[in-house]
């Protein structure tokens, strides 16, 4: 997969199909969508071409006075994502408010048909671009049909009963503690990637030590507050961890904080290094405990459930 910033900086003028979406979570629905594309390109020995924004398009027409915009994916993680699917390029579009006011066949026009020779599209059923994000698929199938001799596939929406599995969807299930949802609708456990920075060390005084964790992407959203079963990256090694996101009401203190205790692991000197989290479970609320002896007992029973938990079948359920 080749990734190309900018659509006028695609080499060759292609004949390619295409697809357009943001890909946040790159849940089930984003993977059939690029499953189909790859596989038309594969029948007709042409292209596959993915174009994405950054930054996300709800940054630039998102509601200023709203809740902070909180996202799935990083652009690093998107990029992860996509190049697992055997596509041949990857366009990052800069998106700006220009960008954001044009019209939907302008931006095909200007954008996509002067550097690609568009044999067609496929699109998600519910997917739209342009200024008010008028165009829909229908209407592009349209325009494909009656003005510019394109084909418009559209994928139907992938539902489990009556849940629509999209990205806003996701980001509420995440939001909500409902973790092990989030990670079957995306096939992989959800990630946070932080920095580990001085904390008070009262984990210490409680046997339980942890490590305090600022993200590295302050626009990823943050589970719910309570406990979480994770598996914890640090320095290329994996170990099971237990993660508490809230703000200690035992302890009266009044801001976020995410911890994590790694199981069973004696690790020092780690302040400043990066750590990667991947969420399995949520355990349980966070709790306001009478005394810190409660507590302690009360983490001891979350680690023994954490550690006797199989995170892989966790994932796969």
């Amino acid at each position: 997969m080749e990734i190309i910033s900018g659509v006028d900086n695609l080499p060759g003028y292609p004949e390619a199909y295409v697809t357009i979406g943001t890909f946040d979570g790159f849940h089930l629905g984003h993977q059939k969508v690029i499953e189909r594309l790859v596989e038309k390109v594969q029948n007709e020995k042409v292209k596959s071409v993915l174009i994405t924004f950054a930054p996300h398009p709800r940054e630039i027409v998102g509601n200023k006075t709203s809740e902070p915009i909180r996202f799935i994916n990083s652009l690093e993680e998107r990029i992860q994502n996509l190049a697992s699917m055997n596509l041949d390029y990857l366009i990052i579009q800069p998106f700006n408010h220009y960008l954001a006011n044009l019209e939907g066949e302008i931006f095909l026009e200007d954008y996509l048909l002067k550097n690609i020779q568009i044999k067609g599209f496929v699109m998600g059923e519910n997917h739209t671009f342009g200024k008010d994000r008028k165009c829909t698929a229908f209407r592009l199938k349209e325009l494909g049909e009656k003005k510019y001799n394109f084909d418009v596939e559209i994928i139907s929406r992938v539902r489990d009963g009556d849940f629509i599995i999209n990205s806003s969807n996701i980001r509420h299930l995440i939001a909500t503690g409902k973790i092990e949802l989030a990670n079957k609708y995306m096939k992989k456990p959800y990630h946070l990637k932080g920095r580990v920075i001085s904390g008070e060390k009262r984990g210490r005084t409680l046997q339980f030590p942890t490590l305090n964790i600022l993200p590295l992407s302050p626009k990823k959203i943050i589970p719910k507050e309570g406990v979480y079963c994770v598996k914890v990256h640090i320095i290329g090694k994996s170990y099971k961890g237990m993660c508490n996101i809230g703000y200690r009401p035992t302890f009266e203190r009044n801001h976020l904080t995410i911890e994590v205790h790694v199981i069973d692991q004696k690790l020092s000197n780690l302040y400043g290094r990066e750590i990667d989290m991947e969420f399995f479970h949520y355990v349980r609320e966070e709790m306001k405990f009478d005394s810190v002896e409660e507590l302690k007992k009360q983490l001891e029973k979350d680690k023994i459930y954490c550690k006797n938990l199989n995170l892989e079948e966790k994932c796969q359920h």
